[in-house]
């Protein structure tokens, strides 16, 4: 509903906290609410309704209403086709990217993945997968986490970061430390390679995707096809890994 995003607590008033939660635990009736019905059984005075409505960013009762029906005729329309990825969430090229970051991975001392949010669970299950199949490999979630210090003194990195918009400012900021550092290469795994992350890559292995957003602030854009680069990756680099055993 368009008061789940809110995030401003810190002007929040115990009132307004005791309001808030009655939003919250009450999303399905709220927007048919009338104000001194609110007021009655979240055992507030009208007047403090009224302010909260304001620090939403409302000027009126009324329009909190109708932005509130709104967002949950939104919530209740549903898709119920299910939509698997094809040939053209990727470019033409994909697969022969693979093929190199994979050959990459071989020469590579340990291999690091990286993302904030979801695109951090998906580096979490790539790092695993990368480390059962012989490499080692590890994950970083924490876009403030001391990764120059760790590598510092090594060689050969491989870093391998995920985001759908290519546009996450600490990820960014994190992988600016090794944009110029001759024993760190970039990999993107992003849906925009025209963005920021993509740029200071050496390597992208790009996807095209619709982004969704839910209240502004929910990220709900599928990571299948990131998953699915990630998938291809690993086979890859496990097929050539295996080529490489039979020829010794």
């Amino acid at each position: 509903m368009a008061f789940l995003g809110f995030k401003d607590f810190d002007r929040l008033s115990e009132v307004d906290l005791d309001i808030y939660r009655f939003f919250t635990e009450n999303v399905e009736k709220v927007p048919y609410m009338r104000v001194r019905d609110i007021a009655t059984e979240a055992h507030v005075s009208n007047s403090s309704v009224m302010r909260f409505i304001h620090k939403l960013g409302y000027e009126s009762f009324p329009e909190f209403k109708v932005s509130s029906h709104a967002e949950q005729e939104k919530a209740h329309v549903t898709d119920h086709r299910i939509n698997f990825i094809t040939a053209d969430n990727f470019p033409s090229d994909i697969y022969s990217k693979i093929e190199l970051v994979a050959d990459k991975m071989q020469g590579s001392d340990q291999i690091i993945f990286c993302g904030v949010g979801s695109s951090g669970a998906l580096a979490e299950y790539a790092a695993r997968q990368t480390a059962a199949v012989g490499f080692n490999s590890f994950c970083v979630k924490d876009p403030f986490y001391p990764l120059v210090t760790q590598l510092k003194n090594t060689s050969n990195n491989l870093l391998i970061s995920f985001s759908v918009s290519g546009k996450t400012i600490e990820l960014i900021e994190l992988l600016n430390n090794f944009v110029n550092d001759e024993d760190v290469t970039l990999v993107a795994v992003t849906a925009d390679p025209s963005s920021q992350l993509a740029l200071m890559s050496r390597y992208v292995l790009s996807y095209s995707t619709d982004q969704k957003r839910i209240e502004k602030y929910y990220d709900l854009t599928t990571q299948v096809p990131a998953l699915y680069v990630i998938e291809q990756l690993i086979s890859t680099a496990r097929r050539l890994a295996l080529q490489q055993n039979e020829k010794l």
